[in-house]
């Protein structure tokens, strides 16, 4: 199942966000321009970062030693990989000798990130196993913990015979993260035990090198601070951890700015008290609810409401949120800015102009404007539809479709330009327009019909029968339903459906759930293609994904009142997101 976590574990362990509390790299934050040092200072500044293993296996060892580059410039020189398997899966991110296991990356993500840092003079830490049973079993079940336990060990084992001549293996991570859901000191001890096994193991296999947990919170539930700080007191003062790397949850949605003091004192007293010697670091988030780049005031902003109580930051994640190779690069030039002054821009962007609103059909909206100018630059546009705030536009282009209207409905627009410190301008002008009356397409000519998949289903996700999306069986907003069916990349994937002779078609949709809290996103967009012989394929439209909401939702991703169109092959070409989060798709129909 996938899992449900505070931050970075997307629904397969080994495809963790963002999404959603997974860590690759880690993100350390100090005092510039003394790297590591101790003291505080207005100036707070990166000096690591988790990475995924999805997004290290993509990079050319080109991109390797980019990265590294711009991780340099900018002052960091400390990547943690999250994880190197899945006990769960028994899949792994290097040719492991553990039997039972597979490699499931294409390249060595472990030599490819040490041997890069070696380079560099850059320090990696490796993170050990996943295993998504953690967030059902969790510290209620001493077996099983028991059983992660040596399997830990295990791993470590072959991770140290293989990579330990590096000079950039710098320390261990353990991928468990530890929330404040209710628990007392049983289940402490459960804990207590795996820490000692793994701990006490990884000190005497490799002296030296610390051992780091990345434990979360969530300010709306469970354990109070000083409840919190009571649980960590205890298993602290009994347990061989050296570092502890608390995520700050903000951008996760779990804690605001102003919650972080009470959190992170209780945290720290827990530490001072029961194992002074420890490390305490925070791990600031560089994301927004939606995964993508918290401006960088904001970052900023959280690093120093937590300064007072900390050593070192470390985040999630400079190489998926702000490295010039997979997001904007103004974010890193901004950052870069913030370094070099100790400030933050404040310059806000002009207000985009001559803003037009057209109806194209009864559910869509197309919305265009002339675009705004920024000292640095612009990175994207928000829209209101009715006073509300409906969609936020990572996009310097200059329109947008508003789909999944009611029909038949006026709606008033407004546009407005933000920059990556994340200063906004003035609203623009209003524009207004209506949606049409619907019209209905009663038949679907794809039910039943066969399809080919570009890319195979998650087999903890799986399309049983190769049949079940054109079955016209739905699934419910539980990503357990077995109708759905499940695929973790950033990677493009097509389905083509035969409908067993030309068509006209006047109608294409599918249909998708999202459910952040387990990592599963709506596609960026999906374009759909017809062909009259499964060769040459003509683009037929493009639906972009719908604007966000909280909780999990359904969505058809429709084209509708198509004319002209006709074909006997359907193409549904599928763009997920950019950080490996899950896609799950139940059903594909094609109507006239």
């Amino acid at each position: 199942m996938p899992a449900i976590n505070a931050r970075r574990t997307f629904p397969r362990s080994d495809f963790h966000l963002f999404v959603p509390s997974i860590l690759v790299l880690i993100l350390v934050f100090c005092c510039y321009p003394v790297a590591g040092a101790n003291s505080q200072c207005a100036r707070p500044a990166l000096r690591g970062s988790f990475l995924q293993p999805a997004l290290g296996d993509s990079w050319t060892l080109e991109q390797w030693r980019d990265e590294f580059q711009y991780m340099r410039d900018a002052l960091l020189d400390q990547m943690l990989i999250q994880w190197t398997a899945d006990s769960k899966e028994k899949t792994t991110v290097f040719p492991s000798t553990l039997a039972g296991y597979t490699q499931n990356t294409q390249h060595d993500v472990v030599e490819r990130a040490l041997q890069t840092a070696d380079a560099c003079g850059a320090q990696v830490y490796l993170g050990l196993q996943v295993n998504d049973d953690w967030w059902t079993n969790y510290i209620d079940d001493a077996s099983w913990l028991q059983n992660e336990a040596t399997t830990a060990n295990a791993l470590a084992d072959d991770i140290w015979q293989r990579y330990q001549h590096h000079p950039s293996f710098a320390g261990w991570y353990l991928p468990f993260e530890v929330d404040n859901v209710e628990t007392s000191s049983p289940q402490w001890d459960n804990l207590v035990v795996f820490y000692r096994t793994v701990g006490n193991h990884l000190h005497k296999l490799a002296p030296g090198k610390p051992v780091v947990i990345s434990p979360f919170y969530n300010t709306s539930e469970g354990l109070t601070p000083s409840q919190w700080q009571t649980m960590w007191e205890y298993v602290l003062q009994r347990s061989p951890i050296d570092i502890l790397a608390l995520q700050d949850g903000v951008g996760a949605g779990h804690a605001t700015k102003a919650q972080l003091p009470e959190w992170f004192s209780a945290v720290g007293n827990a530490i001072e008290h029961s194992r002074p010697s420890m490390q305490f670091w925070a791990d600031t988030e560089t994301y927004t609810q939606g995964y993508a780049t918290m401006p960088i005031h904001s970052i900023v902003n959280d690093m120093r409401a937590v300064q007072p109580y900390v050593t070192n930051y470390v985040s999630f994640s400079f190489n998926h949120y702000l490295s010039p190779q997979q997001v904007n690069p103004l974010y890193y030039e901004t950052y870069m800015d913030y370094l070099a002054t100790g400030k933050v821009e404040s310059v806000p962007p002009t207000p985009p102009a001559d803003l037009t609103a057209v109806a194209v059909d009864s559910a869509t909206i197309d919305l265009t404007w002339a675009g705004s100018t920024d000292n640095v630059g612009v990175v994207g546009y928000k829209v209101l539809r009715n006073g509300q705030h409906v969609a936020t536009l990572y996009s310097t282009d200059t329109s947008y479709a508003d789909s999944g209207l009611d029909a038949g409905m006026p709606y008033a627009y407004q546009v407005r330009a933000f920059d990556a410190a994340g200063n906004n301008s003035s609203w623009s002008n209003v524009a207004s327009a209506s949606t049409p009356p619907p019209h209905l397409y009663p038949t679907d000519i794809a039910l039943g019909k066969p399809y080919t998949a570009s890319m195979p289903a998650d087999p903890g996700y799986p399309d049983t029968g190769g049949v079940e999306l054109t079955d016209g069986i739905l699934g419910s907003t539980n990503y357990a339903d077995p109708a759905w069916q499940g695929r973790a990349t950033i990677q493009a994937y097509t389905f083509t459906i035969d409908l067993g002779s030309v068509q006209v078609i006047r109608e294409i949709r599918s249909h998708w759930l999202q459910d952040e809290q387990p990592g599963i996103l709506f596609p960026q967009k999906i374009t759909y293609s017809v062909s009259a012989d499964n060769v040459t394929f003509v683009a037929v439209g493009t639906v972009k994904k719908p604007l966000p909401v909280a909780g999990p939702r359904l969505w058809w991703f429709t084209l509708t009142d198509l004319n002209s169109v006709s074909g006997r092959n359907v193409q549904v070409r599928v763009i997920p997101g950019s950080n490996a989060e899950w896609t799950f798709i139940d059903e594909i129909e094609v109507r006239q």
